[in-house]
């Protein structure tokens, strides 16, 4: 299995994602724990793609090549997403950096284009998905947001969701409206990542 030196595995499906994610590590001899040589991010800040440089500058312990994996690659923000592009374009001989995402818009288009892009699908996943209603009335969106759920980690996801949903219907029928939707749900998705409270992104959707 040949692997590009970054490559960004783009699928809605976490398990397709992790199965993809192991063949890599095993056409490479690597195993997934307890490795010294790979390098898994757990924390996106911009500390922890500036560290990058060091851990690949090492030689290798076990192998004969060293990895990094970035899961969800869009909870890094654009500051962070900025310092990783010149490992992603020079990672150096024997390293691999493999990038996984379900929103690949939420990423720059620079670290798209320093990217093997594998895209995977699953026969699972929803087509289509129905779109919120945006009365553009602040108290009715303002209580349809609160009717969505009572558990703050779905928010994300549902956010994520409907970026899907609305950029399809742009395909289908491109307006200005939808456009703007779309921009609002990204800039959401972005305060969570920044760790800003989920019902708070949330709320700043509907009321702009």
């Amino acid at each position: 299995m040949s692997l590009f030196p970054s490559t960004l595995i783009i699928t809605s499906s976490p398990i397709l994602a992790q199965k993809k994610l192991l063949d890599y590590l095993s056409s490479l001899d690597h195993q997934l724990d307890n490795n010294p040589d790979l390098f898994s991010f757990t924390d996106y800040s911009i500390a922890t793609v500036r560290s990058l440089k060091k851990f690949l500058s090492q030689k290798p312990f076990n192998h004969q090549s060293k990895i990094v994996i970035i899961p969800d690659a869009d909870k890094l923000n654009s500051e962070s997403q900025n310092a990783l592009l010149k490992t992603l374009e020079e990672p150096g001989p024997d390293n691999y950096l493999i990038l996984t995402t379900s929103t690949p818009s939420l990423l720059l288009p620079t670290i798209l284009s320093r990217c093997q892009k594998v895209k995977l699908s699953s026969p699972n996943i929803k087509s289509t998905l129905k779109l919120w209603p945006i009365t553009d009335n602040p108290k009715k969106d303002l209580d349809f947001a609160a009717s969505l759920t009572s558990d703050k980690t779905q928010i994300k996801s549902l956010l994520q969701d409907q970026l899907t949903a609305y950029q399809q219907q742009l395909i289908i029928s491109p307006t200005n409206k939808i456009a703007q939707i779309i921009n609002n749900l990204i800039e959401a998705i972005d305060l969570i990542n920044c760790n800003v409270d989920p019902k708070s992104a949330l709320d700043y959707f509907f009321l702009k």
